[in-house]
């Protein structure tokens, strides 16, 4: 008599021995990266009427699996954000954001024709980091729709490189509550700020004058950056802020290896 009982079982182990190796060669798999550029003359004709200045580089992954895809999701997704000019806008596709900005544009310089100077976008993004537990990504962005000047910004998005989800700041690190004072002292000896006068007594404008780390946290091979972009905590003629840090020195405040 045949052991159909065996047999079934055995079965039901090399079906999960297969679906463990390809989620495992899923997860090893080296991801390779490239620059895509989205050119607007792609989509209108610019030859013939007036178009926004734009130059935009989106990071793909070339891996075809679906932690590539979600990867490419996340890029693109943040990408889009500096293009969602509109308050009631949130488009998450690279080529219908560019058509939006575009067109919002183009409406309004049909009517106010001598007035409008045209818009511009430009975004880059690149990989500043990464190693088998977190892939950080730069998103260098420069958005003008008019007014005295643009807006610049530069955003850090980090990923799990094992399941393409995004990696919240706070999940980041070990104890949120001592790298934030760490920070801060930190930031008070770089700004000369003494450690008995408010965080703002030297022009800085942290909400209720309590030091805020930032929620924009990126990594090099060498350190790791705390990144305030303009208008956060001081004007606009100051810039941009940046904390940095040896990661050597910082590594066990956070929950992965940055190292």
């Amino acid at each position: 008599m045949i052991n159909t009982k065996t047999n079934t079982n055995l079965k039901a182990l090399f079906l999960t021995v297969i679906i463990i190796c390809f989620y495992s060669c899923q997860k090893s798999e080296s991801l390779d990266f490239y620059k895509r550029t989205i050119v607007i003359d792609d989509y209108f004709d610019c030859q013939n009427s007036d178009c926004a200045i734009t130059e935009i580089f989106l990071l793909e992954s070339i891996n075809e699996n679906e932690i590539a895809r979600k990867i490419n999701s996340q890029i693109e997704k943040a990408a889009c954000t500096s293009l969602n000019i509109e308050d009631d806008t949130k488009i998450n596709n690279i080529e219908k954001a560019l058509k939006s900005f575009n067109t919002s544009y183009q409406e309004i310089k049909k009517e106010f024709p001598e007035e409008i100077i045209p818009y511009e976008a430009s975004i880059n993004c690149d990989i500043s980091y990464r190693n088998a537990s977190i892939l950080s990504v730069v998103i260098d962005s420069y958005i003008f729709t008019g007014g005295a000047h643009g807006s610049g910004n530069t955003n850090y998005l980090n990923i799990n490189p094992n399941t393409g989800s995004i990696i919240d700041h706070k999940k980041l690190l070990e104890n949120l509550t001592d790298f934030s004072k760490y920070a801060e002292k930190i930031f008070r000896e770089n700004h000369a700020i003494p450690e008995n006068q408010s965080i703002n007594s030297t022009g800085f404008f942290f909400e209720n004058n309590m030091f805020n780390l930032s929620e924009n946290i990126g990594f090099t091979d060498t350190h790791v950056i705390l990144f305030y972009n303009q208008y956060e905590i001081s004007s606009y003629a100051e810039g941009p802020i940046q904390l940095k840090f040896k990661k050597e020195e910082v590594a066990d405040y956070f929950s992965i290896n940055i190292l």
